[in-house]
Order: C-alpha cells, then sequence, then structure tokens
C-alpha cells in the first residue's frame, strides 16, 4: 500500500520487499528504489533521492551518489597542492587522517550534519581544542564543497553545521632578557627556526612551508607569496639572518624547505620541543597556537 508524503511524493512497497518512492518532476512521472525494505529507514531516504533526481534533471547526467570520502581524498589531494600554502597543506595532512579515520569508508551521500556534529564533540572530548576541532572541520566542509561543485553530492551535509566559538586570546611580547633564555635553551633546526622567527616576525605556517624557492640570497629577500591575508610579503634577510639560511642551505643541498629534517621532508611539528625549550627558559603561561610564532606568546 502506497503511503502519500508531501506534495506529489508517493512512498510504496513492491513485491520485492523494497520500498519505492514515485513523484513528478517537471511534468514527468519518476519511479526510484530507495534501496531499503525497513519503512523507517526508506522515509529517512526520500529527501536526499528526491533532490538527487532534481540535480540530475538540472545537470542532464546522473549524480556520482558511491564515491566514498576516501575516494574523493584522492581527488581533493591534487586540487589542494594546486590552491593551498605549502603551510596548509602541511597541517592539512593530520587533519585529514583524522576525518579518513571516522568517514573514510563511508559514501558522501551517507555522512549526515549529525555525523560531523558527533564526529566535532568526540574530539572535544578527547580533550581537543575549538579551533583544532574547527580546523578539521572546515576541511571536510570544504572537501564536500567540492564533491558538489564535482557532482558527487546534491548537498553538503556541512551546511547545517556551525562551528565552535573560540576564545581570542591575548599576545605577549619576550622580553630580550626572554629571547636570550629562549635561544640559550634551543639547539639544532628548532634554534634556526627560533632565530628566524626572532629576526623576521613570521608565522609559524609560514616558517612551516617556507621553501629555498622564496629565498633570494642575492637580493636578501625572503618573499611569500601566500600569507594569511593572501597577500605577498617581502621581508628583508638581515646580517644576523643571512649565516644562518646559508648553513641550512649548504647542510640540506638536496631539500625543498627551509627547515626540514635529514630526509628532506618539512621540519614542521616543534610544539613539543619548543615547550619544552620554553620551561627550560623560564618561560611560561605559554600555549601553542597555529597562528603563533616564537616570537609570540599565545596566553
Amino acid at each position: 500500500k502506497g503511503i502519500k508524503l508531501t506534495g506529489n511524493v508517493r512512498l510504496f512497497q513492491r513485491t520485492n520487499g523494497r520500498w519505492y518512492v514515485r513523484f513528478t518532476l517537471n511534468g514527468k512521472r519518476r519511479m526510484l528504489s530507495t534501496g531499503e525494505t525497513d519503512r523507517t529507514k526508506a522515509l529517512l531516504k526520500i529527501s536526499e533521492i528526491v533532490k538527487e533526481a532534481e540535480l540530475e534533471d538540472t545537470l542532464g547526467h546522473k549524480v556520482k551518489t558511491d564515491v566514498t570520502l576516501s575516494e574523493l581524498a584522492k581527488e581533493y589531494t591534487p586540487y589542494a597542492e594546486s590552491n593551498k600554502a605549502p603551510s596548509t597543506l602541511y597541517r592539512d595532512k593530520s587533519r585529514m587522517r583524522k576525518l579518513l579515520e571516522t568517514f573514510g569508508k563511508k559514501k558522501l551521500s551517507e555522512i549526515t550534519g549529525r555525523d560531523i556534529e558527533r564526529y566535532m564533540q568526540s574530539r572535544r572530548k578527547e580533550g581537543k581544542q575549538p579551533a583544532t576541532v574547527n580546523r578539521e572541520f572546515a576541511l571536510l566542509r570544504h572537501m564536500l564543497r567540492k564533491a558538489v561543485e564535482w557532482d558527487y553530492l546534491s548537498g553538503s551535509p556541512a551546511r547545517t553545521v556551525k562551528p565552535f566559538k573560540e576564545s581570542p586570546g591575548r599576545v605577549r611580547y619576550l622580553s630580550d632578557s626572554e629571547r636570550e633564555r629562549l635561544l640559550d635553551a634551543c639547539s639544532g633546526m628548532l634554534k634556526a627556526v627560533v632565530l628566524t622567527a626572532l629576526l623576521t616576525g613570521m608565522r609559524k605556517g609560514e616558517l612551516q612551508g617556507l621553501t629555498w624557492d622564496d629565498v633570494d640570497f642575492e637580493r636578501r629577500e625572503i618573499t611569500l607569496k601566500r600569507t594569511k591575508n593572501n597577500e605577498v610579503r617581502v621581508i628583508p634577510i638581515s646580517k644576523d639572518l643571512l649565516p644562518v639560511l646559508h648553513r641550512l642551505h649548504n647542510e640540506r643541498l638536496y631539500s625543498h624547505y627551509v627547515f626540514s629534517k635529514p630526509d628532506g621532508r618539512p621540519y614542521g611539528n616543534w610544539h613539543r620541543a619548543f615547550e619544552t625549550a620554553c620551561r627550560r627558559a623560564g618561560i611560561e603561561n605559554f600555549r601553542s597556537h597555529d597562528q603563533s610564532t616564537p616570537l609570540r606568546l599565545t596566553l
């Protein structure tokens, strides 16, 4: 027996046990299977089925609804590499891993706004800060928006999800004495990172993504093409910074990144080492922040 729903949509069960939805779209009668034998589950799928049919009618071709988030990630990654700053790509790798742990095997059409909210809530229960969870959500939201553009979804389930509120924090600048103690407490690549930050005021993300293509030894300039404000910024290389960069360049001849590990990969995860150095230097009330640099301490 058919069940009449809102408008011209009707749900009914066939002899094979599956529930079907019948509706009229632009004067044409359509009948599509929900793929469900359970009436409640079938009812939950009606809106999605009708929206996909409407999009198919508009685009003139069928929307690919069986794509998983892992499959989308493989297509999204090359797009991101061409459109995002290296520092953002670096941070997105860990965010992507966390997202795929939860949503990787799920079809895009099966991800709901409630699923995303549960994920965000679980991350907060793990002790993650609102800013951290919001950045993960922002990546997922952007991926789902691209999925809509690429005809994998009729609409993004993230559109109804709201990010957590973030506290703005306060910034305290290091005194001359604190700077000296901090440098004394650092060693190796961390010391080069901290010294560069102190001499240039570069942000953490800018330091992580800095490449030798950005460094001009002849002009003694560092050019940041993808800054937080999407502006090109030129930083002069001081006489104190020049020998540091020369040494790094000679030590890492085959590395693309200025601050790198021996194998050439970017040296970007210095959070614990920096906090340890701050404790040794007697610098208190420090909390690492995505946008901070060793020049500024976010309280």
